[in-house]
């Protein structure tokens, strides 16, 4: 009569282990198929994520030269990346000075060498951006963000 209470014991340990894994692999089911739904709704904006990244990665800007005058800034940028730059709208550049920030006025970018409006600067060229603010003082940074948010900024002084 020993031998069989032991048996038993041993087949509800058994049974209990089983219930156990049983309810752990059915929640781990469910959490899984919560997480898969999730991505699968947003794919298109994860994907969206990577591909404004890879471009990111690929913009290399630089200023070469820059003019004040009054209250108008100009700034000579060269695109020295492996992906064109666009600045078309919303485009937003923002002159910083002593912790306040002024949104520029007016925007005008055009190709250096021809003078025409252009609203991407491509790969290994030149383009004039003139920024208008309502006042410049004598120290400041311009950021200007591009059409993937991506940020660009230079110290500048007049």
């Amino acid at each position: 009569m020993n031998v069989s209470r032991c048996n038993r014991n041993a087949i509800s340990e058994v049974v209990a282990a089983l219930l156990l894994l049983s309810i752990t692999v059915g929640v781990f089911g469910v959490f899984y198929t919560y997480y898969v739904s999730g991505l699968n709704s947003s794919g298109g904006s994860v994907a969206q994520g990577i591909q404004d990244s890879a471009k990111a990665t690929g913009e290399l800007m630089s200023l070469v030269s820059y003019q004040v005058q009054g209250s108008t800034v100009t700034l000579y940028l060269y695109n020295y990346g492996l992906q064109p730059i666009t600045l078309s709208p919303p485009q937003q550049a923002f002159l910083i000075s002593g912790g306040t920030e002024q949104q520029a006025e007016s925007f005008t970018l055009t190709d250096a060498s021809s003078g025409s409006p252009i609203s991407t600067i491509q790969t290994q060229k030149l383009a004039e951006l003139a920024l208008t603010f309502s006042s410049v003082p004598s120290s400041f940074y311009v950021e200007i963000m591009d059409s993937i948010g991506k940020s660009f900024e230079f110290q500048l002084s007049s």
